[in-house]
C-alpha cells in the first residue's frame, strides 16, 4: 500500500529483495540501491521526469478512487526507492487531495541514499492546481518545519487571491499569468528552482497531458496482479490524440506475483 498521508515519514518498510528478471535474471536485489543510482540525463532546459504508478492487471489505477490497496511490500520499495531518485516531487491537485498528501519526509535510511547520490536529504512537493480549492486540514499545508519544506503551490489566475492568501506562510505560491497551468510552464517553474530530475506522481488526467507534451523521459509501473473491473482510471487517462509514445523496457523486477516496470521514452 502507498502511504501518502499525513506529515508522517515514508513508511519503513521490512527490507524485501525482490527478483531481477530483466536484465538478468539476478536472484536478489535491492530497488534502493537499483534506482537512485541509475542514470538520468536532463534534457536541454528542463528537468528530466519520470512518472511513477500502479495499476491492477485490467489497467485500473484505482480501487475505490484510491490506489491504497493495489501495492504491497514490493511496490513499497521500489516507491521509496523512486522518491529517492528525484529532487521534486509533482503531483495534481486532485491526487493530492484524495490521497492526502503530506510533507515528504524520507526515513535516514533513504535520506543517506539520497546525500550520497548528491542529492539534498528530502525532496520537495510542488502541486499544480487550477483553482487552489485546498481544505485548510491537508496534511501537506501543516507542519512544515522550514521554509525548504513548505510545498510549491503553481497555479494560475483562476485562482482565488483570499483562499491563496489564507494558506499564509505554510505554502511557496507560483502564481502563472495563464488560466490553467500547462506542463512545459510548470517544469519550467521547477526548472528556475534548480530542479535536475522531477517525479510526477499523477493523477491520470495531468500524465496525460505531461505525455501528450512529450515531456516525459521515463515510466515506473507497477502491475499489481489483481482484476478490479469497474471504470476506474488508467494510469494514463485523457481524450485520445491518435499518437502512440514508444516505451523501451530497462528493467523488470519480481515479488510475489508483483511486477515492477522501468521504462525509457524513446
Amino acid at each position: 500500500m502507498r502511504d501518502l498521508g499525513g506529515d508522517r515519514k515514508e513508511q519503513s518498510v521490512a527490507s524485501v529483495r525482490v527478483r531481477q528478471i530483466f536484465p538478468g535474471p539476478v536472484v536478489d536485489v535491492d530497488p534502493l540501491v537499483l534506482y537512485p543510482n541509475d542514470e538520468r540525463p536532463m534534457p536541454a532546459s528542463r528537468p528530466y521526469v519520470l512518472i511513477n504508478m500502479v495499476a491492477s492487471i485490467d489497467g485500473s489505477c484505482t480501487i475505490n478512487g484510491l490506489s491504497a490497496g493495489l501495492g504491497g511490500a514490493a511496490d513499497a520499495e521500489v516507491f521509496r526507492a523512486v522518491r529517492a531518485s528525484c529532487d521534486w516531487i509533482l503531483v495534481a491537485a486532485g491526487t493530492a487531495r484524495a490521497e492526502r498528501y503530506g510533507i515528504p519526509r524520507p526515513t535516514s535510511e533513504v535520506s543517506r541514499v539520497r546525500i550520497a547520490t548528491n542529492r539534498s536529504p528530502a525532496p520537495r512537493l510542488a502541486v499544480v492546481t487550477t483553482l487552489a480549492d485546498f481544505d485548510a486540514d491537508l496534511p501537506m499545508l501543516n507542519g512544515a518545519l522550514n521554509a525548504e519544506e513548505r510545498p510549491l503551490i503553481i497555479t494560475g489566475t483562476q485562482a482565488s487571491e483570499a483562499h491563496l492568501h489564507g494558506f499564509g506562510n505554510n505554502i511557496e505560491l507560483c502564481r502563472l499569468p495563464v488560466n490553467r497551468p500547462t506542463p512545459p510552464m510548470v517544469l519550467d517553474a521547477l526548472y528556475q528552482r534548480g530542479a535536475r530530475t522531477v517525479l510526477c506522481e499523477g493523477g491520470p488526467s495531468w500524465n496525460a497531458q505531461m505525455v501528450a507534451s512529450g515531456l516525459v523521459d521515463e515510466l515506473c509501473v507497477t502491475i499489481s496482479p489483481h482484476l478490479v473491473g469497474g471504470k476506474g482510471l488508467r494510469i494514463n487517462s485523457g481524450e485520445p490524440s491518435g499518437a502512440t509514445t514508444e516505451l523501451q523496457l530497462n528493467r523488470l523486477l519480481e515479488f510475489e506475483g508483483v511486477l515492477c516496470a522501468r521504462y525509457l521514452i524513446r
